[in-house]
């Protein structure tokens, strides 16, 4: 009897062929997106290490959306850095998704590929929380409300004394102190996943990078 993963190994690799033949019609074998997704990954990654070290500079925890409006009022440098900032996130994720479907449906996500495999959800995920906590940062209405759906996520949690969606409530003005969390988490993860990143190749026979 097959393991309960084959079937969706086996419609993971059908998808992969699809969007291969796609890719390839349009940019080459070469230079085919999809398949040359962790490295592309891995290039967003680096890319937003960079940008975001730029972009830090001009931040400020206690006006953060009137901080990141000088930023993107600056058309010189400050725009075109913050823009790609922005879509970097949205490529970065896109290409560990694919990544991470390949891998499966390559069946690599168990024996010797284990590690890899795990250090690669946790890398996926944390992402995301970068993601989430780089559109807090910006504090416009979608930032705002992102950040109560995640306090709301958060008292679920046994793990704080206080529900953190009280720092929303009244009409008060959210402490600096939320701010300074946010951006703390927003730099600490990338530091993190360079890290997480050797462990997720550690194990890989000459990773092309």
């Amino acid at each position: 009897m097959l393991p309960p993963s084959r079937p969706l190994e086996r419609a993971a690799r059908r998808l992969l062929r699809i969007m291969d033949a796609g890719a390839t019609r349009l940019y080459g074998s070469a230079w085919n997106p999809v398949h040359q997704s962790g490295t592309l990954a891995v290039a967003m990654l680096l890319v937003l290490i960079v940008t975001g070290l730029y972009l830090v500079l001009f931040y400020r925890v206690g006006s953060p959306a009137s901080s990141v409006a000088r930023v993107a009022a600056d058309p010189w440098l400050g725009s075109w850095i913050r823009s790609l900032h922005r879509y970097a996130t949205d490529v970065f994720i896109v290409a560990a998704v694919l990544h991470l479907l390949r891998m499966f449906g390559q069946a690599r996500s168990w024996g010797p590929r284990t590690l890899a495999w795990m250090s690669g959800l946790v890398l996926l995920g944390a992402g995301l929380v970068c993601s989430w906590t780089g559109f807090v940062m910006a504090w416009d209405s979608f930032g705002e409300r992102l950040a109560r759906d995640g306090a709301r996520m958060l008292d679920v949690l046994p793990v704080f004394s206080e529900p953190l969606s009280r720092i929303f409530a009244g009409d008060g003005n959210v402490p600096s102190a939320f701010f300074f969390v946010n951006l703390f988490v927003h730099i600490g993860l990338p530091l993190a996943m360079g890290a997480m990143l050797w462990l997720h190749v550690s194990r890989v026979a000459r990773p092309v990078l």
